[in-house]
């Protein structure tokens, strides 16, 4: 095989290995942490009352999911885009609880205070 041959086949060869190389990993610990981040301002917490987070995987969708729970035994959860960059999708469980100072205007979001 001649010089330029060789170098083009190489070259070909190189680029169809590039390809399939996936493209930059999500980060899990900044997906956790814009998770805790989101669900406190969400719930109307601070971070510190976030007790868990924790990466769950990717989803067949390319979605990405992490789980977490609140001091107060809330849970939640934060879907994100396949690159990890941004939240997309949010659920949360209704609280179990109901404080003392909740609003008459605010007890439908507490089933226990019904």
């Amino acid at each position: 095989m001649t010089m330029p041959k060789l170098a083009a086949r190489s070259a070909l060869v190189l680029l169809a290995l590039q390809a399939a190389q996936p493209a930059a990993a999500a980060d899990e610990a900044q997906m956790m942490s814009l998770c805790n981040t989101y669900a406190a301002h969400h719930l109307g917490l601070s971070t510190s009352d976030i007790a868990t987070v924790t990466y769950q995987g990717q989803r067949t969708d390319g979605t990405h999911a992490v789980n977490g729970g609140t001091t107060s035994g809330q849970t939640f959860q934060c879907s994100f885009n396949a690159a990890g960059s941004h939240v997309v999708g949010w659920y949360q469980s209704a609280p179990t609880h109901c404080p003392v100072d909740v609003s008459e205007a605010d007890r439908y979001r507490y089933p226990a205070c019904n």
